[in-house]
């Protein structure tokens, strides 16, 4: 009896040891793997929210919203509302080709801007420069959106169709910036950790969070 007895105890640990994470509690904090310059965190609460937290030199970066799990994936719900990281100041008729004038206090962040004008099949890409300035030579443009290399995430548009003639902007920085909205972005859920791609700010294909001891 008492052999059956450790027997089936045995067997119900085996069973809890090989359970996938995705049957465990997800709630804890999970820190990216490989990273030595790079800090990226996950805390996962057992109210369902999440915070996000990233460090890489001179750039601090956070998220925070609820999450859900279906089928072994966790999809993030973040705050921030993508697409809204600058704002129109000011806008005209003003020379030729397209211009982006970036305003802020600090003017470290304004000459990382990168602004993509669209006309048609033709794409043109430029950065502020040190004054926050860029120009593209395309006229007319369908499209122009705008995004922070340091702080990249949904570009904003800030014109959209060749019907608004305004080919002047000034723009500024919102406090958004620094906020990611992780929009289109999951977590695999396995045995080693969480999974997710996010290249452009994690700078690999694919970067895997290890939860911590507690």
């Amino acid at each position: 009896m008492r052999g059956q007895l450790l027997l089936k105890n045995l067997f119900v640990l085996l069973l809890m040891a090989n359970r996938p994470l995705q049957a465990q509690q997800i709630e804890g904090i999970y820190r990216m793997s490989g990273g030595h310059e790079m800090v990226a965190v996950f805390e996962f609460k057992k109210d369902s929210s999440f915070q996000f937290y990233f460090i890489y030199g001179a750039v601090d970066r956070n998220s925070s919203g609820h999450f859900t799990v279906q089928n072994g994936i966790i999809f993030l719900h973040a705050h921030k509302v993508p697409g809204k990281d600058f704002t129109v100041i000011r806008q005209e008729q003003k020379g030729n080709g397209t211009s982006i004038k970036i305003t802020n206090p600090n003017i470290y962040l304004v000459k990382n801007v990168g602004g993509i004008f669209k006309k048609g099949n033709d794409i043109d890409q430029q950065i502020s420069d040190a004054e926050g300035k860029m120009h593209s030579n395309l006229n007319d443009c369908d499209s122009v959106f705008v995004f922070h290399t340091l702080f990249p995430d949904v570009p904003t548009l800030i014109k959209r169709g060749a019907g608004d003639r305004n080919n002047y902007f000034e723009l500024g920085l919102n406090p958004s910036l620094a906020e990611l909205s992780f929009q289109d972005f999951t977590l695999s859920i396995s045995q080693e950790g969480l999974t997710g791609s996010l290249p452009w700010l994690f700078e690999r294909e694919k970067a895997t969070f290890i939860k911590e001891s507690e």
